[in-house]
């Protein structure tokens, strides 16, 4: 190439003017000049080597991008592969959080109806004065209760235990706190709150005071959930009822439709010719708010212990239990 290079600068810039009339001198030099340009000329052999470098170079330079590229081959063989165990492991993952949520749900479901059914002695009586730390709860309950009777003398109300609730955290210092009581007579209490509710409002000495049924803490926020429903099924005249465990039912015709749980909700609505409601997932952890404090202990540790058999067999309650 260098060759090259100095025969082309040895040319002169503009080409000779070839005449038919050249003195012999003027030939003579002219064929002296042909004379030093012929031997720097490439040559076949000079083309041939050029050309097997030039072919060199790209051969090394072709092996070196097939190399780069069979690298990134490589590696993106061994990124997809990790990208799908990597989606395996997400599905896996997504099934078995799905499995423990369902798993939770069933669970607190299952531990609600048990503090329900701890409850089933329980009132919650609201509206009534506090009377100061020498208030007496269990002989204001034993009027209350009597004035509900009609007065009657009943032979005896016997209360296991009585106290004020907790103060909830959203409500007002002057509203009274209610009172939380357990009676020893499963009947005696059905009756006071069956005839509570034919009265609506119990009026006692200028308060206005209400009966109601002790609940667990998640099944008062389950309702609270699902009032936008059962303001709808108020509006729509449709009668519904809660049960135990934690449900909603109504009917419609000859079908009896249920909610259990807020997957439940949409076609419920949809059966009864509802509009869709925004209800809040009451079995989401974030929903279920902590207990302030510790709650008044809903029966006595009383009576003969049980066999361990039988505890066994409340702890571990068999299939038949788990499908309701």
């Amino acid at each position: 190439m260098e060759a090259a290079s100095q025969i082309i600068e040895s040319l002169p810039s503009t080409p000779a003017r070839f005449s038919p009339t050249l003195s012999e001198s003027q030939q003579q030099q002219q064929d002296g000049e042909w004379r030093d340009i012929i031997p720097n000329l490439l040559t076949k052999s000079d083309f041939e080597a050029l050309s097997d470098r030039l072919g060199r170079v790209v051969r090394e330079e072709v092996a070196q991008l097939r190399a780069d590229m069979a690298n990134v081959e490589a590696r993106m063989a061994v990124a997809e592969t990790e990208t799908r165990a990597l989606r395996t492991d997400l599905e896996q993952t997504n099934t078995a959080v799905m499995t423990q949520e369902a798993d939770i749900a069933y669970l607190t479901t299952w531990v609600d109806d048990l503090d329900n059914r701890g409850r089933r002695l329980n009132l919650r009586v609201r509206g009534v004065r506090e009377g100061g730390p020498s208030e007496n709860v269990p002989e204001v309950l034993r009027q209350i209760f009597t004035h509900i009777l009609g007065g009657q003398q009943v032979p005896r109300i016997g209360l296991v235990r009585a106290h004020r609730a907790l103060r909830p955290l959203p409500a007002p210092e002057e509203q009274p706190r209610d009172i939380i009581c357990c009676l020893d007579n499963y009947h005696l209490k059905e009756e006071i709150l069956r005839t509570a509710r034919r009265m609506g409002a119990v009026r006692m000495e200028g308060q206005t005071i209400s009966v109601y049924q002790d609940l667990s803490r998640y099944t008062l926020q389950a309702r609270r959930a699902l009032r936008p429903v059962t303001s709808a099924l108020q509006q729509a005249g449709i009668q519904y009822r809660w049960g135990y465990p934690f449900l909603l039912s109504a009917r419609h015709g000859q079908d009896q439709l249920i909610v259990r749980k807020p997957g439940d909700v949409p076609g419920f609505l949809r059966s009864l010719g509802l509009p869709p409601q925004q209800v809040p997932d009451w079995l989401a952890r974030s929903f279920l708010q902590q207990v302030p404090g510790p709650q008044f202990p809903r029966r006595p540790n009383a009576g003969p212990q049980r066999p361990q058999q039988q505890r066994q067999r409340d702890r571990n309650p068999g299939p038949a239990r788990r499908e309701q």
